[in-house]
């Protein structure tokens, strides 16, 4: 009996062994079909809506891309520094001549876009609105990817930004209004009355104020807007802001409002309302907060238009306008201190607190 246990178990042994060796056998095999919840390649990464997954290009493909600069300022500096990092990541540098030109000059810069032109570039990054129009008017027949450019409609680039209808296509720096407005919400929730103070007379500041009206009821907010014509009304604005219990400012990005902004700040500040707006060069003032975009990322996505168009073949006609970009939150550390806010974690988390 005891032999017959000692055969039985030494069976059941080598019958474990052998499952085991074909189970790991078996797993060997399928290790590569088999997609693994920590194998990076099984779903594609994507930035910016940007998939890092790119399709292969012929190495004997060549093309020549004139990028034009019209402002030597960190933002353009930003979007074709993103422009050049996108090529790299897709590995293109072997495919791709790149030629540089920043040019202040208005005539000078008409000059070097017409010698890109004369010398066959293949596609045109135009960064900012002069350097676009300017392209687009010496050119269409070439293609033309513009980068940071605010409203390419009201500047006559597209026809529309669903369809373009030309030459030209690219990446708006339109304000993230809405997300100035979530910004509110996110640094200090128990917010429940805004007002904005726009120049009723700049159509982009007028647009922005009606987005964050919408914006604001969609988070529980009432928006008071104070459209203003003049100097003189910038007074009445902040009195009735008081009146009426206000308890956050949103200035939208707007030339006058930027240029009589210490005196809505001087109120503002006495009164402990945190101002938001419209970029970090108003937050430099001594604003409260913005959301604000990241010029790389514009860039990024100008040469993932300009890729599509030359590798993938797409035409600049029926490319859409690109509206979306990556922003960033930014807190102005002696507004947050002079006003008395402390920021919870949460809060805290989600933004980069600056010191001007």
């Amino acid at each position: 009996m005891k032999k017959h246990f000692v055969l039985i178990m030494n069976i059941v042994l080598v019958v474990l062994i052998l499952g085991a060796v074909a189970f790991t056998a078996y797993k060997m095999l399928t290790r590569g079909n088999t997609p693994s919840s920590d194998d990076k390649s099984a779903t594609p990464a994507s930035v910016s809506g940007v998939s890092t997954e790119y399709p292969s290009v012929d190495p004997s493909e060549r093309y020549k891309i004139g990028i034009v600069q019209h402002y030597n300022n960190a933002d353009s500096n930003d979007c074709y520094a993103g422009f050049i990092s996108e090529l790299n990541e897709r590995g293109l540098v072997g495919n791709v001549d790149i030629v540089y030109v920043i040019e202040e000059d208005k005539d000078r810069c008409k000059s070097e876009i017409q010698r890109l032109i004369d010398e066959k570039c293949d596609l045109i990054c135009a960064i900012g609105p002069y350097a676009a129009k300017s392209a687009a008017a010496l050119t269409a027949e070439i293609p033309i990817v513009f980068a940071g450019v605010s409203d390419p409609e009201k500047e006559g680039l597209v026809a529309s930004n669903e369809n373009p209808g030309g030459n030209v296509t690219g990446v708006s720096s339109y304000p993230p209004t809405f997300e100035q407005i979530s910004l509110i919400k996110t640094l200090l929730p128990q917010t429940k009355t805004c007002a904005t103070l726009y120049s009723s007379t700049d159509e982009n500041a007028v647009t922005q104020a009606i987005l964050a009206e919408d914006k604001a009821e969609e988070h529980g907010m009432t928006m008071q807007r104070c459209p203003i014509t003049k100097t003189e009304e910038i007074k009445t604005a902040c009195e009735d802001i008081k009146k009426n219990g206000v308890q956050a400012v949103f200035l939208p990005a707007d030339a006058f409002i930027l240029k009589h902004i210490d005196t809505i700040l001087k109120f503002t500040d006495a009164n402990k309302i945190p101002v938001y707006v419209g970029n970090e060069k108003m937050l430099k003032e001594g604003a409260f907060a913005t959301c604000s975009i990241n010029y790389t990322s514009i860039g990024r996505m100008a040469a993932v238009q300009s890729c599509d168009i030359l590798f993938g073949k797409s035409n600049p006609a029926t490319l859409q306008v690109v509206y979306k970009h990556d922003c960033y939150n930014l807190v102005n550390k002696a507004s947050m201190d002079a006003l008395g806010i402390a920021l919870n974690q949460t809060a805290l988390d989600q933004v980069q607190v600056k010191e001007y």
